[in-house]
């Protein structure tokens, strides 16, 4: 039976090993594609420092006797281990697939900003000091029979939910703090179906998590495994419904991970001691908790590459709590639920005190010493070409942020004009009504009250008819009719001015010029110092608008002989500018002594991103003067 148990935890590690694969695919698909190989070359490093240090230091730390429940110092030099338990090398070979996950968990999350080997110091620390020496307090009696002092008042983690993922959840959140948050946070991920992958290996791997914690095969196993993948089923779901009701929409996928990882978290720590619905309901208030978490850490500026704080911290803390709670209590260490409550509370808490401070310490250390952060300019190249000298990875990043921005810059566009073209269409509907209220309102009720007259005059002949009188009021009639018509025609032509589809503004201005000379006594000539240049037909459209309406003002109220169209005088700053001056009456700008035309024109150059002004003396003319953008649109 001995050897069935052995093989067991011997394919349960190797379950565990394959987290790293899970973990590697996880974190290279959150991040750019600029630290792919980063991120991908790190975990390699912090395994391979992990494997040496625990073995040789981390181990002895926290599985060898123990002095006062504190520490444990024995099986240095790997001495003694295959007399002090029947499990021997394989339970060492198990023991450290965990320490790998917890050192892991917190490089990942300080992805995209860190240098290398600052971190690798880090890994270092805390496979030997800050992992095993808790591990001590909690589990430093099943590998030896002894009392640790956390394991001799109760505390319950059976797999490592505090252990492994709040131990790392602290201390990632301690490196978050001393490294700040990135100058892009959230920039782009690489590949997010290779980081669903991550998480479905992840998702198997913990069947080996969890199944060989219980150190034997026994009818146990298929409860455990159960368990597990109930969570993290539920745990999806949980998450699922927080996103739905914070209304996350890009979040969607990032919940979905939250979910599945926050779930299988929390079932590590009672996934033995639980019956399956019970594991539902854990998971399901697991994935819930540690989605709300993500969302709050975003809220205050916690910039976590792969979400290892809210999964593992927020996980973990929320299997540990609510284990009292939904275990058989005959199988509580301490006997009521309550108590139980507050030992899982004071495990927390002293692991919080641990963890976090000899992290946050470790860090400051480091970066004082060493310096945690790569430069803003390095950040930018991405660690790929920083650390590892990858020119092709610069070169497809170029190439995909060109892209990018290229992609970007046409969405601001399509936003510009879709604004342009709802802002003009409001004002040619105001501009319509105007012109149907000036023209052929007026001609209409003067067409109304004629009419009126003449059926009076009719009504009221007794004894013969004013014939004379009633062909004048005819012809008054006839007359205003064809002038109602003609201002029809107008408005209906000015609704897109036909001479703006042949040239553009040239043509449409010429034509406006030439229309002035023939239906006018003023003078209007056109000069065009510059080619006008080409603009879209909204601001084509907008331009001709508000030169046409300075005209017309002009006409209604400057009692001018001339005017003058000036195009291109000036081409300041990137602005064309369109100059329109007459030699009339004038007014007052300084004391606004206009009506609604002005501030119409005004509100259209506004609009295009130009500048509007006008210099006006009474007396001595008026200069407006209109300057639009010249883009490459």
């Amino acid at each position: 039976m001995q050897y069935i148990d052995t093989v067991w935890i011997i394919i349960c590690a190797c379950f565990v090993f394959f987290m790293q694969a899970g973990f590697i695919c996880y974190e290279v698909g959150l991040v750019q594609s600029k630290n792919v190989i980063s991120v991908a070359i790190e975990n390699l490093l912090t395994f391979m420092i992990t494997t040496i240090g625990f073995c040789l230091v981390g181990f002895p730390l926290m599985f060898g006797e123990t002095h006062r429940g504190l520490i444990g110092n024995s099986f240095w030099h790997f001495e003694g281990i295959s007399e002090a338990s029947p499990l021997g090398y394989a339970f060492v070979f198990f023991e450290l697939m965990f320490a790998a996950t917890a050192v892991t968990i917190f490089a990942g999350s300080l992805s995209e900003r860190t240098k290398l080997f600052p971190l690798q110091i880090a890994a270092i620390i805390s496979a030997v000091v800050i992992f095993p020496i808790y591990g001590h307090w909690v589990w430093g009696g099943i590998f030896l029979k002894q009392d640790t002092w956390l394991s001799s008042l109760g505390f319950i983690d059976f797999a490592g939910a505090t252990v492994v993922h709040t131990t790392a959840g602290f201390i990632a959140l301690a490196g978050l703090i001393v490294v700040g948050k990135r100058n892009k946070p959230k920039s782009g991920r690489s590949n997010i179906p290779f980081a669903a992958l991550g998480v479905f290996i992840l998702w198997f791997a913990w069947f080996g998590f969890n199944g060989g914690s219980i150190l034997a095969f026994n009818d146990k196993v298929g409860l455990i495994l159960f368990n597990t993948n109930l969570a993290a089923a539920s745990g999806m779901l949980g998450a699922l419904a927080v996103n739905l009701l914070l209304s996350r929409n890009g979040g969607y996928l990032i919940s979905i991970f939250n979910g599945v990882l926050g779930g299988l978290v929390a079932i590590t720590a009672a996934s033995y001691y639980l019956e399956p619905l019970a594991a539902l309901i854990i998971g399901l208030l697991s994935g819930m908790i540690v989605d709300l978490s993500s969302y709050l850490l975003d809220k205050t500026g916690i910039d976590d590459a792969v979400g290892a704080v809210p999964i593992h911290l927020f996980g973990g803390m929320a299997g540990t709590l609510l284990l009292p709670f939904f275990m058989k209590e005959e199988l509580l260490h301490t006997g009521d639920r309550f108590s139980q409550f507050l030992i899982q509370l004071l495990g927390l808490f002293v692991n919080f005190c641990w963890a976090f401070g000899v992290a946050f310490i470790m860090f400051k250390m480091i970066d004082k010493i060493f310096g945690m952060r790569v430069t803003m300019e390095e950040e930018e190249k991405g660690l790929n070409i920083v650390e590892f000298s990858d020119i092709y990875s610069w070169e497809k990043f170029m190439e995909i942020s060109g892209y990018e921005r290229e992609i970007n810059d046409k969405n601001d566009l399509l936003r510009k004009q879709a604004r342009l073209l709802t802002v003009t269409e409001e004002q040619e509907k105001v501009k319509l009504a105007r012109d149907l209220h000036d023209g052929v309102g007026q001609s209409l009720a003067a067409l109304k009250l004629i009419l009126g007259i003449t059926k009076k005059d009719l009504e009221d002949a007794k004894i013969h008819l004013d014939k004379e009188k009633l062909i004048q009021s005819t012809d008054k009639a006839v007359t205003l009719t064809e002038n109602s018509i003609s201002e029809i025609r107008n408005v209906l032509n000015n609704l897109k001015p036909e001479p703006l589809t042949e040239n553009g503004l040239t043509s449409g201005l010429t034509a406006m010029a030439e229309g002035m000379n023939q239906t006018t006594t003023m003078s209007c000539t056109i000069q065009i110092r510059k080619p006008i240049p080409h603009f879209d037909e909204t601001v084509t459209l907008n331009i001709y608008r508000v030169i046409q309406e300075a005209i017309t003002n002009i006409v209604k109220h400057a009692n001018a002989r001339k005017v003058d169209i000036i195009a291109g005088e000036s081409m300041d700053d990137g602005l064309y500018d369109f100059q329109v001056i007459d030699d009339g009456v004038g007014f007052s700008a300084e004391k606004r002594q206009y009506g609604v035309g002005i501030p119409s024109m005004a509100d259209r150059v506004k609009m295009l991103g130009g500048r509007f002004h006008i210099d006006s003396t009474v007396g001595s003319g008026t200069r407006i003067v209109v300057e639009v953008p010249i883009t490459d649109e």
